[in-house]
């Protein structure tokens, strides 16, 4: 064998041996992509509050919101919180809110599944006599860590 035959046929070794490594990529491993929606799609409605006499001490009137909130895009949330704003002419006379703890604490869970529509029955107790109307605000946190709130208005 000839020294250029020698070379030819290690030449031919190398590539034989190189193709079977599985291809140009650099030897890195790969990120996968992320499939299927890139936030949650969430919508809150809610029917008239009933205001009544509120049961706590400290507290004058108890408002109740049965509210429904639906995720449509198909990735979950976290309430994070529920904030009422009494409004009185034009203007906030009260606030309150109902945080993560207290929703577990009340409906055994703050969570809105993907794909899911959850009815909760809000529960405020205030003082101001004055409001004609309030704002809901839901501030949520989805699987993909978005942050997000809906505002809601509501009528007494």
């Amino acid at each position: 064998m000839t020294r250029r035959e020698g070379l030819a046929l290690a030449a031919s070794a190398l590539v034989v041996i190189l193709t079977g490594c599985g291809g140009g990529g650099g030897g890195g491993t790969t990120t996968p992509t992320q499939t299927g929606p890139t936030q949650a799609r969430i919508t809150v409605t809610a029917t008239s509050p009933v205001v009544s006499f509120s049961p706590r001490v400290g507290f004058t009137y108890r408002v109740s919101v049965p509210a429904t909130i639906t995720e449509s895009a198909g990735l979950g949330a976290n309430i994070n919180y529920a904030r009422l704003r009494q409004i009185y002419q034009g203007l906030e006379v009260e606030r309150s809110e109902i945080s993560s703890a207290d929703l577990i604490a009340s409906t055994g869970s703050n969570r809105l599944n993907a794909s899911s529509t959850r009815n909760i029955t809000l529960i405020y107790d205030v003082n101001d006599p004055r409001p004609t109307s309030g704002i809901l605000t839901f501030n949520f946190t989805d699987d993909r860590g978005n942050t997000q709130a809906v505002d809601f208005t509501i009528v007494y």
